[in-house]
C-alpha cells in the first residue's frame, strides 16, 4: 500500500511523522506524495484556533480525494471522541502514543486509542533517509502551565530523554551524513529537570561539543526563565552550537506576563534579552498580543521594547481562547483590537527583518545547502527565518561560502564562492 503523511504544526509534529514513516517503511508500506497515495495520514495540530481550522480543512480535503484517510496528532489527542463522532468519514485514528503502531492500525490489526505521547529513540528512525538537517526531540510534554496554553493537556507533563539516549540519536544522524541537528521540545531549557539534571540543556550541549565532525547544532524553544548566563556564554563560544537562540518572550509587560502565567515574568525577559545582546547572539523570538487584560499601555510598552531590542527575527500571534485553559475564563478583548495589534506588530517584524538583512549585504557567509538552489546560514532556522538563494546550482547537503549580493524582505541572494 502507498501512504502519504501530511504534517501540520510544529517541528515536534514533524518528528512524530518521521517515526510513522520509519515504521511504515519497515512494514513494507511505500511512502509517496498525496496524489500517488492509497492512504493519507493527516498529522494534525491542535494548539490554537487557526491551527485547528487548518487541520479540519486538510482532513476534509483529504476525504474529498476518495482515498482512505487516517488522522493523527494533537487535534485527535485533544478532542478524541468529539472528533471521531463529527468526522465519520475518517477511517482510523492515531494518537500521539500510537505512532509506533501505525502499520498495525492501517492494516486493521490494532485499534487506535488515546495514549500518552512517546519519547523517541534512535530505533524509531532506522528507515528514514536523512536530509541536510534533522529535528531531535529531547523531551516531551511541559510543566510550565502557561495560562493560555493547551499543550500540557495535549502532550502531558515533562518527560526527558537521558543525555546518553539523545547523544546516541545525534551520532546516528551524523553517521548518516546529516549536517545540522536541531533540538526541539516544548521548553528545551527544562530538559532533564525531571531526571534530576541541573542545567540539563547545558550538560547536553557540553557533550555535543566533544563529538567529531563538521556539523551545526541549533536549539529552539528556550524559555526565558530557564536561560542562564552560563548557557548563553557556552553557546556564544561553542564551535558546534550556532550563535542563534530561539527564546519566545511572548510579552514584556509585567501585568500581562502575570496574567499569562509566564514563569519568571518581566525580569526573566529583560535578563535574557540583555544577555543575548551582550554576547552578540542572533535572537529569534515570539510575541503574543491581545491576551485578556492587555491594554493600550501594555501594548505600547511591548512596541517600545521591540524597537529597542531589534531581534533578528520575531513572529506574532494574536490571542486564541482555548477551552480548558485558565485564560479561557478571562474577559476577552474585541477581536478587531487583537487583529489590529497583530497587524502593527507584523509590519514592524517585516521592516526589521529587511533592515537586518540589509546589514548582511557584502558579507561572506558559511551556508548549508538544503537544495541545489538555496540554503541557510547559521541564523536561519528551517522554514521560519528565510534562506540564502544561490546564483548557481550546488550539491544538496554540502557546505558553501556565499557572498551576499542582495537583501530581500525575508531572504538573501548571493554568489557561491566554492
Amino acid at each position: 500500500m502507498r501512504v502519504a503523511i501530511v504534517t501540520l504544526g510544529c517541528p515536534k509534529n514533524e518528528v512524530d511523522s518521521w517515526i510513522m514513516r520509519s515504521y511504515l517503511a519497515e512494514a513494507g508500506f511505500e511512502i509517496v506524495p498525496p496524489d500517488e497515495a492509497d492512504i493519507i495520514i493527516v498529522n494534525t495540530c491542535g494548539f490554537i484556533r487557526a491551527a485547528k481550522e487548518e487541520s479540519i480543512d486538510t482532513i476534509l480535503e483529504a476525504v474529498d480525494t476518495g482515498k482512505d484517510v487516517y488522522v493523527a496528532g494533537c487535534l485527535y489527542q485533544r478532542y478524541g471522541r468529539e472528533l471521531v463522532e463529527s468526522l465519520p468519514e475518517v477511517k482510523g485514528w492515531i494518537s500521539l502514543g500510537d505512532v509506533r503502531d501505525v502499520a498495525g492500525i492501517l492494516r486493521g490489526v490494532k485499534r487506535g486509542g488515546i495514549s500518552p505521547a512517546v519519547l523517541p529513540s534512535r530505533r524509531d528512525f532506522s528507515f528514514i533517509v536523512p536530509v541536510s538537517f534533522v529535528y531531535v526531540k529531547i523531551s516531551e510534554g511541559c510543566n510550565n502551565r502557561c495560562n493560555y496554553c493547551a499543550i500540557p493537556g495535549i502532550r502531558g507533563p515533562l518527560r526527558s530523554r537521558t543525555v546518553e539516549d539523545v547523544l546516541d540519536e545525534v551520532c546516528f544522524w551524523l553517521e548518516r551524513g546529516t549536517k545540522e541537528v536541531i533540538f526541539v521540545a516544548q521548553d528545551t531549557t527544562s530538559y532533564g529537570s525531571d531526571l534530576g539534571y541541573r542545567e540539563g540543556l547545558l550538560r547536553l550541549l557540553e557533550k555535543i561539543e566533544l563529538l567529531e565532525g563538521e556539523f551545526w547544532v541549533r536549539v529552539l524553544y528556550m524559555h526565558p526563565a530557564g536561560v542562564s548566563r552560563e548557557l548563553l556564554e557556552f553557546i556564544a563560544s561553542s564551535s558546534k552550537v550556532v550563535k542563534y537562540v530561539d527564546i519566545p518572550f511572548q510579552h514584556v509587560s509585567e501585568k500581562v506576563l502575570r496574567l499569562m502565567g509566564r514563569r519568571g515574568g518581566k525580569e526573566a525577559v529583560l535578563k535574557a534579552a540583555s544577555l543575548v545582546k551582550e554576547l552578540g547572539l542572533f535572537l529569534r523570538t515570539t510575541f503574543l498580543v491581545g491576551h485578556p487584560g492587555e491594554d493600550e499601555e501594555d501594548f505600547g510598552e511591548l512596541l517600545d521594547f521591540v524597537e529597542e531590542l531589534r531581534p533578528w527575527r520575531f513572529s506574532v500571534f494574536g490571542y486564541s481562547p482555548e477551552e480548558g485553559t485558565v485564560s479561557y475564563e478571562m474577559d476577552r478583548l474585541p477581536e478587531d483590537v487583537v487583529k489590529e495589534r497583530v497587524s502593527v506588530m507584523n509590519e514592524l517584524s517585516g521592516r526589521m527583518a529587511f533592515e537586518n538583512n540589509l546589514e548582511l549585504v557584502g558579507k561572506r557567509l558559511k551556508v548549508l545547502a538544503d537544495t541545489e538552489t538555496e540554503g541557510r546560514a547559521f541564523f536561519h532556522a528551517p522554514d521560519i527565518d528565510g534562506v540564502v538563494v544561490f546564483d548557481k546550482k550546488v550539491s544538496a547537503g554540502s557546505w558553501c561560502e556565499v557572498e551576499i549580493e542582495e537583501a530581500q524582505f525575508a531572504d538573501l541572494c548571493g554568489k557561491v564562492l566554492c
